[in-house]
């Protein structure tokens, strides 16, 4: 692979991650007696509506968060939940460390864009950013709120026409809605999206924890020529955890786990150089966030 990758840490301070892990790491023969015991209901006497008392059972949100698996739906309860709204269940499962960790990849996915945007603003008039199953594009939509001062496009695709409606009320919420436009539509549609759009950063978080090596890494490989010169590419992908067998059997969230150099290799893999490519793991290690940059030509 020639040369090694760089794994960054967080351990940034100033960005205020969540790190409460020692209760949940106590915690885990709970989890595990309660995904034990799932795994034998479901194996045993097929799917129920109630999972557990304990997750699904005792907690409206979690349920929803149940119900909403794999959605923006899911993951606009977990951004913004506000903890004592829901009783103490709803305050420990929303608290775990799986959802401390996509809060955590939240604060980094917006760090991260905000650079690549300043970064381009510098050489262009406008930056254009495309994301790519955006769901409710909560990392978009704040970044940029923040960077008022400079010309941004942004273009969101995804399949969910909800997922879009919620994001346009978001926009229209932070007065960006001018900066924003949508297409409903699947993967399938990068290429004329690309090239109408002719996007400088292509943002995709949360999408490849979904896609089997082979497809994300023929993904990848598309993203990578539809770049343009000097073009960014911002991604993620969930790591293995000890929590992840509750996150399929009891919450019903089945995704494909890599370790971070794995996540990385399958982006070389890709075409983006390891010298051109940046992994940043959120502190408690579940999320894994990667910047690649296509070199001028």
């Amino acid at each position: 692979m020639g040369k090694e990758l760089a794994i960054k840490i967080e351990i940034d301070q100033s960005e205020f991650y969540e790190k409460k892990k020692w209760l949940y790491r106590l915690s885990l023969p709970l989890m595990w007696a309660l995904t034990g015991w799932v795994f034998l209901k479901k194996n045993t006497f097929g799917v129920r509506d109630i999972n557990t008392f304990w997750f699904d059972g005792a907690s409206r949100h979690c349920r929803e968060i149940k119900e909403g698996v794999a959605s923006w739906r899911a993951l606009d309860i977990i951004y913004n939940f506000r903890f004592g709204c829901d009783g103490k269940a709803s305050d420990f499962w929303i608290g775990m460390i799986n959802a401390q960790a996509v809060r955590n990849r939240l604060k980094i996915v917006k760090r991260e864009l905000k650079k690549a945007i300043q970064k381009i603003a510098e050489k262009e008039n406008e930056v254009r950013v495309l994301s790519i199953a955006c769901g409710s594009a909560q990392a978009v939509i704040e970044t940029i709120v923040e960077l008022r001062g400079i010309e941004i496009n942004t273009l969101l695709l995804d399949i969910d026409p909800g997922a879009l409606d919620h994001a346009k009320m978001l926009a229209v919420k932070h007065g960006v809605e001018k900066n924003i436009s949508c297409v409903a539509g699947s993967i399938s549609h990068i290429n004329e999206v690309v090239s109408a759009f002719n996007p400088q950063i292509i943002e995709m978080v949360g999408f490849l924890d979904y896609r089997p090596d082979a497809k994300a890494i023929k993904l990848i490989e598309k993203i990578y020529k539809l770049l343009p010169s000097g073009g960014i590419f911002l991604t993620a992908n969930i790591c293995p955890n000890p929590e992840q067998g509750f996150m399929k059997w009891v919450i019903d969230w089945p995704m494909i786990y890599r370790e971070a150099d794995e996540f990385g290799k399958m982006l070389v893999k890709g075409g983006f150089s390891p010298e051109n490519l940046e992994i940043f793991c959120e502190p408690l290690r579940v999320h894994a966030v990667a910047v690649g940059r296509k070199p001028f030509v």
